[in-house]
């Protein structure tokens, strides 16, 4: 009976351990990833992600994209933070781990082709995407900027952290709506309940 008793305090110890690890490298590569995106590394952004997401367009089509929304003449895109709050323990279905990362994000929208614009047609301007994106992110989270024709978005979400073993290393899914599908196709269900309720 204490032999019985002692293997299952070191198991424990060791699942505990084993958890911790698992937390601390993910929250690790997790920031990496944000900083990636902070900095504008579009190379580091696309190696974390998920290479199924290649499936839907290729890696180069995804960056030139990428380049092309965050380069754009009309409108400057700029992240402002990223951080990393959070990860929940990982758990193990058919060989693949996964846990879910919890982050701050506040994102600025700049809108140069507006900025030399009538002040009436600026506002204008200025009061519909308010109006998109306070749709998309709730009015809280959206703080519009007359002076600098900019909108400030604050995005508290969540993300799948993946280790498949096909694949090098961590990679990482957005939790989003919009990409609900895709992100059902990847994650079994039993993993996205499991994960999500425990917060």
């Amino acid at each position: 009976m204490r032999f019985f008793t002692t293997l299952v305090f070191t198991l424990l110890i060791t699942i505990s351990s084993f958890s911790q690890t698992n937390r601390e490298d993910i929250k690790k590569e997790a920031q990496a990833y944000y900083d990636f995106m902070t900095a504008m590394n579009l190379d580091g952004v696309l190696d974390y992600m998920h290479p199924k997401m290649f499936d839907m367009a290729s890696r180069e089509q995804m960056k030139a994209g990428m380049e092309q929304m965050f380069n754009s003449p009309q409108m400057k895109i700029e992240f402002i933070l990223n951080d990393v709050t959070s990860v929940s323990d990982a758990i193990e279905e058919t060989g693949i781990t996964y846990a879910v990362v919890y982050y701050d994000s506040k994102m600025r929208m700049t809108f140069l082709t507006e900025k030399d614009k009538p002040v009436e047609e600026q506002k204008s301007y200025l009061d519909m995407m308010e109006s998109t994106m306070v749709a998309q992110f709730g009015s809280e989270n959206v703080t519009a900027d007359a002076e600098t024709m900019s909108l400030v978005i604050d995005n508290n979400s969540t993300m799948f952290a993946i280790k498949d073993p096909q694949y090098d290393g961590w990679k990482f899914l957005a939790n989003e709506k919009n990409m609900a599908a895709f992100v059902n196709s990847i994650v079994p269900e039993i993993v996205r309940t499991t994960l999500l309720e425990k917060k």
